[in-house]
């Protein structure tokens, strides 16, 4: 990105990668979760995924506020 960051999208953005960044680890933890183990709780799985869902819906929030800096930055110059 050639712009330079408000102080907001920068902290947002920051917020954003370490989202994703969870996201991505879940997201792992869940792919192998049979990996050297013969079974699994069907609650483990379950919990995973809520952790999952729950950072998606973080983002989607945080994508909104982006959204909204972002237009108000806009307006400002």
């Amino acid at each position: 990105m050639g712009k330079k960051l408000t102080p907001k999208l920068k902290s947002y953005k920051d917020e954003f990668e370490f989202l994703h960044k969870k996201i991505g680890e879940l997201e792992w933890d869940l792919a192998t979760i049979y990996y050297g183990r013969k079974a699994v709780l069907r609650s483990e799985y379950e919990s995973l995924e809520d952790r999952i869902q729950n950072y998606k819906d973080n983002i989607e929030m945080l994508v909104e506020k982006i959204r909204d800096e972002v237009a108000e930055a806009n307006k400002s110059k």
